[in-house]
Order: structure tokens, then C-alpha cells, then sequence
């Protein structure tokens, strides 16, 4: 459940308001207002609204360059509020990513802006809803880039430097379910959220063969607009291009299949890998339900649905998927900014709230000079485990079935095994 409200800072003129999940109605239009009088009040007295909570929601303020306020309500999780400053901070720097930073905030002019919005908000309303049930993708809540990682990328890295070099461009990914499977030198120089920006906003439109759309990169090319070229090759495969007036759509899309022909077989193969996404030599304890890996230095994560035993060598259903999903974000929310420290966010500054929370909340623990590097929780229906160690950090959630006493042990082998062989795409 969550609602979102976008107003001026200075009237408190509503922009344009979105709800996902439970919600079925919008906020009436007083409360909007009362929302946004009490943030205005406590900063013409020089104090500084963040959040409101009672039992059932919680309520985040974030006013960006005194031009904009965001409030989201949400359910009360009892998570960091840290997790909820980046899902505003992702949701005003995909608008600024869409129609420009200058021109968002712009002085006045109010309803030229609500009209400029509009194409915001399929990318608003996925961010909302916090959860990827399709896909199984999880970037924009760990701020990583979502990968799917394979053996055989090497003929795929070849064709999308061939069909960059069609484009003109540097900058271009192959995704597969939304994952990045290879990406060029120059589109890992991209800061991490513009990446995962660019490929949720992919993610989130209707699938088509081909499509362009003009974007600005928030930090890298703020005033310049680029072209992103988008063309399927497969069911859910996608390249992905950012380039500049030319060459017309036309060309690329006859010479994409010219170009990747020789790979079609490779590509069914890489996909067939989802929703496990790593490759099916890595044998991985048969009591594992779904994991999250995270490489914090190369900002690249790898989250895997696995089969459980009842269901052994049948594809993880929706429903099945979606509660795994669940799972591991809940399971991150409750640990990154708890117990585990929220990594220093890298963002723009400009692209961060004015009164944004602090990173790390750690409640009323002091870990005094030591730092929790493993954690473990029992849930009704889960068993869960997780390590911190430099660069990797990863989840697992185990079935009941698994006792207590092995938890630790497998969860340090399944972290060699998936790491020893350095399969994420070359940065």
C-alpha cells in the first residue's frame, strides 16, 4: 500500500497524485492540503518535518530544492526510514530523467508542468509499488544494478559492441527479464541509479519491437536530451541504446537482426536461466527458497528464485515467485539500516531531498565499535540468513525444513559457489 502526493513548496499547488496496491480511491483533496499545511508550518518555524507514524502507516516528508514536496504514506513496517528517502529520491530523479531538471523546477507555471508529468507516471506507479512479481527485480529498493548472471557472454559482449558501433553510441545493455546480461564500458560510467532508472522505466512500458524516447540523464547530461532506443530481439530480450539524433530508428531496427542472428541460440539458452539466473552447473543446497547477492563494489546484485523440494523441476509459479519477492524485501528492509549499514548514497546531490533522513538508524542498538556482520532470523514460514562480507552481501531464505544448526555453514558455501567464478558482467 502506499500513496504518494507531488505539490509546490511554496502554495502547496498539487501536482499530481498517484496510490498503488490497496488503495482504490484517491486522498481527498483536504487532506492533501492539511498534509502539506503541517510540513509548511513546521518550516516557516524553522523546524524540519520527516515523518509521522502511528500504528498502522507511516507518513515521509521530502522537499527537493524548496521547489517540491513529496509525502508518501506507506504501512507502518518498522524499517528504516531510509528505504522510503530513496524511493522519493528515485521517484523525483525519474521525473527529472523524463522531462528534464530545469524544466521541473522551473518557477511557476504550474500546469504546464502537471501536463509535462503525465508521461511519469507509468515509472512513478511501478516504483510505488515496490515489488516486481513478473521479473522477480529488486534494484531500485537496493540500489544495485539487477543482473542475470551467465557462463557464455562473450559472443553477446561482441554483438552489442557491433551494434554500438551501428548506433554510434557507447552506451548500451542486453537485458533479459529486465537483468542486465552484458552492458558496454561506458554504460557502467552511468551512476548507478541512472542504470537502474533507464531499465525500470524499460521494464515498466508495454513491450513492443521497437520504441524511442527522448530522456536526460539527471547527473550526466542534465541539459542535453539523449535517445533511447530500445529493440526486442526474443521474448523479454531487450537492447537497450543511448545515442544521439543519429542514425533513424529504421536503420538500427534492420540491422539489430543482421547483427545477433548468430547469438539467437545463446540468448534462449541465457534466458531459459530465469527465474533461477545463474547458471544450472551451481548446485546450491535443495532447502534454499530464494537468495539476494549483492556486490557492493561493482553496484551489482543478483537476486535467484529457486524451486522448492515440493515443486522440484517445474518453473516457479506467480504466486509462488511473488511471495519470495516478498520475502527477500522484507527481509532487506528489516536488516539494511538496522543492523547492517546502508551504503553512503553516491546519488547527485542535487537529486537528493533538502531534508533527507540519516542512513543508518540503529534504534536503540550501539554496537559501540564493532560492526554485525552476519544476522539470522526465524519467520513463520522462513528461515533466514545473511553475511556482510567485503564487497558481498547476501540473503538467503531457507524453508523451515532446514535445522538451525546448518544455517550458517550452507550460507557461507552458497556465497563461494557464487562467487568464486566472478560471473557478473565485466564492469
Amino acid at each position: 500500500m502506499a500513496f504518494l502526493a507531488v505539490l509546490t513548496a511554496d502554495g502547496g499547488v498539487p501536482i499530481f497524485t498517484r496510490n498503488s496496491g490497496e488503495v482504490t480511491s484517491k486522498l481527498p483533496f483536504a487532506a492533501v492540503g492539511s498534509l502539506n499545511g503541517v510540513h509548511m508550518f513546521t518550516r516557516l518555524r524553522n523546524g524540519e518535518l520527516k515523518r509521522a507514524v502511528t500504528p498502522e502507516e507511516k507518513i515521509i516528508w521530502r522537499e527537493y530544492h524548496k521547489r517540491l514536496v513529496l509525502i508518501l504514506i506507506t504501512k507502518n513496517d518498522a524499517c528504516s526510514d531510509c528505504h522510503m528517502s530513496n524511493l522519493l529520491d528515485n521517484i523525483f530523479a525519474g521525473m527529472a530523467m523524463l522531462i528534464g531538471l530545469d524544466q521541473l523546477l522551473k518557477p511557476g507555471e504550474v500546469m504546464k508542468l502537471q501536463k509535462a508529468l503525465v508521461i511519469c507516471q507509468p515509472l512513478v506507479d511501478s516504483l510505488l509499488k515496490q515489488l516486481d512479481k513478473d521479473k522477480g527485480n529488486i534494484g531500485d529498493l537496493t540500489r544495485t544494478s539487477d543482473c542475470l548472471l551467465a557462463t557464455d557472454t562473450h559472443s553477446l559482449q561482441e554483438c552489442l559492441n557491433q551494434f554500438l558501433d551501428v548506433a554510434d553510441s557507447l552506451y548500451g545493455c542486453l537485458l533479459i527479464k529486465g537483468k542486465v546480461v552484458v552492458a558496454s564500458k561506458a554504460w557502467w560510467s552511468l551512476t548507478n541509479q541512472e542504470q537502474n532508472l533507464i531499465c525500470f522505466y524499460v521494464n515498466c512500458l508495454p513491450k513492443v519491437l521497437s520504441r524511442e524516447i527522448l530522456i536526460y540523464l539527471p547527473t550526466s547530461s542534465p541539459q542535453n536530451s539523449n535517445r533511447l532506443i530500445t529493440l526486442n530481439l526474443l521474448r523479454d530480450v531487450e537492447v537497450c541504446v543511448l545515442c544521439s539524433s543519429e542514425p533513424p530508428l529504421a536503420v538500427l531496427e534492420e540491422e539489430a537482426p543482421k547483427i545477433w542472428k548468430c547469438c539467437f541460440d545463446t540468448l534462449k539458452v541465457t534466458s531459459s536461466l530465469f527465474p533461477r539466473n545463474f547458471p544450472s552447473s551451481i548446485e546450491l543446497d535443495p532447502n534454499i527458497i530464494c537468495l539476494l547477492l549483492i556486490n557492493s563494489e561493482t553496484n551489482q546484485s543478483l537476486c535467484s528464485s529457486l524451486t522448492s523440494a515440493s515443486v522440484a523441476q517445474k518453473s516457479t509459479s506467480a504466486l509462488e515467485m511473488q511471495k519470495q519477492q516478498e520475502a527477500l524485501r522484507t527481509l532487506y528492509k528489516l536488516v539494511v539500516g538496522t543492523y547492517f549499514k546502508n551504503k553512503d548514497s553516491e546519488m547527485d546531490k542535487k537529486l537528493l531531498a533538502d531534508n533527507t533522513c540519516s542512513s543508518f538508524d540503529y534504534g536503540d542498538i550501539d554496537y559501540g565499535n564493532c560492526q554485525p556482520l552476519e544476522y539470522y532470523i526465524y519467520l513463520e514460514e522462513y528461515k533466514c540468513y545473511m553475511i556482510n562480507e567485503h564487497p558481498y552481501q547476501i540473503y538467503v531464505v531457507y524453508n523451515t525444513k532446514i535445522p538451525n544448526y546448518a544455517l550458517k555453514s550452507i550460507s557461507h558455501k552458497t556465497l563461494k559457489l557464487l562467487t568464486e567464478k566472478n560471473l557478473f558482467p565485466e564492469v
